[in-house]
């Protein structure tokens, strides 16, 4: 986490910076009577005068309409018992900073956009290079995208954000961020989006226990958007213990991100694959995860080589009413669709369920990428295939199908895999011939 030493020279330089727009919108008021000005006058000097004496600042009950305020260091903004909403008077953000601080904090207030115009450069509160952002018992509503943190640290606990149409929370290379237990819906583009550029620092943020629903994909870009939670070129990252339904896309996304941990989250009506992991990623883990109604499950894909699209622990999840969605022109076979579990590099798929697939319970590699793919102890149940497995290429690596148990598979329980045809007969049965290099089948049971 960013620390920024705090000096009594600092801290009054902040103020200052934070206080300068006072006579402007003092002037603005008295210029043009105008009622905003001067309540955003008002509300900028007691913010000052509470953050020189180290005390909250209680927002007055009800709503106040406010041009844009600069925080200065140590600021804390706290709504009235009765409830306190601030409301954007004109284009946005709302909420900035001035210059690195060490603490922000924010807590039950509403901030409402009022649907006014915003760059898409910023968001409603837009903070940079602050410590730590502490946000609880917040509501973030009507607007773009909710909150944009660049280089934060900090939690954001027990806070709403709805009816925006772009990302609810926006992380841009911040670390040791904890988003906990907030209830996100309705947004436009992704639920939550936690990325950076530094692919060699450690990060550290979890993303847990929040509550993830109505994500659109007014962006478009194929995955970019329209995700419940999307991580992007950073690790290590938990995300566990979400609920997230009705998502455009996925609902958790992990692009080029390594030590990526998902875990217990429950995720239902997700129109592409419910989670991948994808171009460039590094040890996945997708563990104890219920799905329900997708395109298709869990994908661990774009393998590469070693430490490039590989290594992935998939274990002990439940996938069931896969489903053709169509969220793009590109859905079919071609992209993995209809498959409970797909991996390609340094993968073990272990102990999961999967029942009802269209096409494939189990993938193991596609098209000329699988490498030490292991797929064992898998209840695999009316399924159309149980497993495939890729068995024409350059890539082809090792691979073990072992102690599955298929039942009512609908047209064969294993396979082999050209591209996304089928090349032979079924090897799970007892008298077939396996002659496929690097495979290894044994031990599966059919019901």
């Amino acid at each position: 986490m960013l620390y920024i030493p705090q000096t009594r020279r600092r801290l009054l330089g902040s103020i200052a910076r934070a206080a300068a727009l006072i006579p402007f919108y003092q002037g603005l008021a008295r210029a043009n009577s105008d009622p905003v000005g001067a309540a955003t006058a008002d509300l900028l000097k007691g913010l000052s005068e509470a953050a020189l004496a180290g005390r909250p600042f209680v927002l007055p009950a009800g709503e106040t309409t406010i041009y844009q305020l600069f925080l200065a260091e140590g600021t804390h903004l706290v709504g009235n018992k009765a409830g306190s909403t601030l409301k954007l008077g004109y284009a946005g953000p709302m909420i900035s900073n001035h210059g690195a601080l060490q603490r922000l904090s924010f807590e039950g207030v509403t901030f409402d956009g009022a649907g006014r115009p915003i760059d898409n450069a910023f968001g409603l509160l837009t903070l940079s290079d602050v410590a730590q952002v502490d946000m609880e018992n917040c509501v973030v509503r009507n607007t773009t995208t909710g909150l944009m943190q660049k280089r934060c640290g900090g939690r954001v606990r027990l806070s709403t954000f709805r009816d925006l149409t772009g990302t609810a929370i926006l992380d841009d290379n911040c670390a040791g961020v904890t988003i906990d237990a907030n209830r996100i819906e309705r947004c436009g583009d992704n639920g939550v989006h936690h990325w950076s550029t530094n692919s060699k620092r450690h990060d550290g943020s979890r993303i847990s226990n929040n509550t993830i629903r109505d994500i659109d994909c007014r962006s478009g870009l194929l995955g970019l958007y329209g995700n419940g939670v999307r991580v992007a070129e950073c690790g290590p990252v938990t995300i566990e213990n979400n609920v997230i339904e009705r998502c455009a896309y996925t609902a958790v996304r992990n692009t080029g991100g390594w030590d990526v941990v998902v875990a217990d989250n429950r995720c239902k009506n997700l129109n592409e694959k419910a989670m991948y992991a994808e171009f460039g990623f590094r040890n996945a883990t997708f563990r104890n995860n219920v799905i329900e109604d997708c395109g298709a499950g869990i994908s661990a894909t774009n393998y590469v080589g070693p430490g490039n699209g590989a290594g992935a622990l998939i274990s002990g999840n439940v996938v069931s009413k896969i489903r053709p969605s169509h969220p793009d022109a590109e859905f079919g076979p071609g992209m993995n669709w209809l498959c409970g579990v797909e991996g390609e590099g340094d993968v073990r798929i272990l102990g999961n369920i999967v029942t009802g697939s269209p096409w494939f319970g189990v993938l193991a590699g596609f098209f000329d990428a699988r490498n030490n793919v292991v797929v064992e102890a898998n209840r695999l149940i009316d399924n159309e295939y149980a497993v495939g497995f890729a068995a024409q290429g350059d890539r082809l690596g090792p691979c073990e199908i072992v102690g599955n148990e298929m039942r009512g598979s609908k047209k064969a329980n294993i396979v082999a895999m050209f591209q996304t045809d089928v090349i032979s007969g079924d090897l799970a049965l007892p008298d077939a011939v396996n002659t496929f290099r690097n495979v290894v089948i044994h031990d599966n049971r059919i019901f």
